[in-house]
């Protein structure tokens, strides 16, 4: 699995839905609010469960009680690469489960 170039990761992202990549990190950063803290919590462990299952371990965080954080990068590659943008997808897929 190799890095993507930034030119893949905008056209990749630009398909999933509102994703920032930061170039001097080499990160996807997405954040969204939820209803109240319970429904972020649960969000995350949905996130977690995915990310368990392939191995891949995103950064989220709850922040003011509702609002999830969540950035990925595969730290090993030194970059963004096919397990991230799944991330993402998996992301955008269990949020389209709430209302």
């Amino acid at each position: 699995m190799g890095l993507l170039k930034d030119d893949e990761i905008a056209s990749r992202t630009r398909m999933i839905g509102p994703w920032d990549y930061d170039p001097e990190d080499k990160m996807l950063v997405r954040e969204t609010t939820f209803k109240d803290f319970k429904e972020a919590v649960g969000f995350i462990n949905k996130l977690a469960e995915v990310a368990e299952q392939i191995n891949h371990h995103p950064d989220m965080t709850v922040c003011e009680y509702n609002r999830v954080i969540v950035a990925t990068t595969t730290h090993d590659k030194g970059g963004i690469t096919d397990n991230d943008i799944r991330i993402a997808q998996e992301f955008e897929s269990i949020l389209e489960t709430y209302d």
